[in-house]
């Protein structure tokens, strides 16, 4: 990239709450980018008085911020939680699940539905249930195919995504002024969540800027608006959609 165009528009939006906002950040600023910060929605624990985990041969993980909740409620069962094998649905995810302890840890490194696929080839519907922590309102669709499938699965609703109140004043400001180069959406839930904020007579300016998708289904959120161009990952991963930054002007 150059420097001229650096001036024209420079900043990259970054939707996601934490965990995860600050360490792209950090990412996109070493591109030689300018990161604006702009979480549209805050991560929510919910209480869950107790995880059956009696009959479990795994634990299954389709978001990062399910892990947390999910292993503080363990340890309050006063159960080690690091010997179950872990399933979960991109890198991210699995690289979370590391660092919070678990040892064995299988990552489809794409969506739900190749989720499923591998959770069917290495593990057997008979020899156990399995432990699936998800956020509220969320999951249904990997809970099918694993039913199809033939397992058990028991679900544990353990977050909640809430929406912020407005988009930033920052934010409005570089989006009338045509700074903005890039929006990255992490999740459907953070595309939803933006375009129902963004009030709709200010929709016009998305048109020059290009949108940046994890997976397929944040695609079909962001295809309600118009965009100069819409980019997903091939693999649902952080670096995958910085691959994708293209300029424009």
């Amino acid at each position: 990239m150059n420097n001229q165009s650096l001036r024209k528009k420079p900043y990259l939006v970054l939707t996601r709450p934490e965990p995860g906002l600050s360490e792209t950040a950090y990412k996109v600023s070493a591109l030689g980018w300018q990161p604006l910060l702009m979480p549209v929605m805050t991560i929510q624990p919910l209480t869950v008085d107790y995880l059956d985990v009696s009959a479990i041969q795994a634990i299954v993980f389709t978001s990062r911020q399910a892990i947390a909740p999910t292993i503080q409620q363990l340890a309050k069962q006063h159960i080690d939680y690091r010997c179950f094998p872990v399933f979960t649905v991109g890198d991210i995810t699995a690289q979370d699940a590391q660092k919070a302890g678990f040892t064995n840890i299988l990552s489809a490194n794409k969506d739900a539905v190749a989720l499923a696929a591998l959770i069917k080839d290495k593990l057997s519907s008979d020899a156990g249930q399995l432990l699936f922590p998800f956020a509220k309102g969320q999951g249904q669709l990997l809970y099918a195919l694993l039913k199809q499938a033939g397992f058990s699965a028991l679900q544990y609703e353990v977050y909640q995504a809430i929406p912020v109140q407005t988009l930033s004043d920052e934010f409005l400001d570089k989006l009338q002024s045509e700074t903005i180069n890039s929006i990255l959406f992490f999740s459907s839930e953070t595309a939803r969540f933006f375009i129902e904020l963004l009030p709709e007579h200010l929709w016009k300016y998305l048109k020059t800027i290009q949108a940046v998708g994890i997976s397929q289904k944040t695609k079909g959120v962001l295809e309600r608006v118009s965009w100069k161009r819409i980019d997903i990952a091939r693999h649902p991963n952080t670096e995958e959609m910085l691959f994708l930054l293209k300029e424009h002007f």
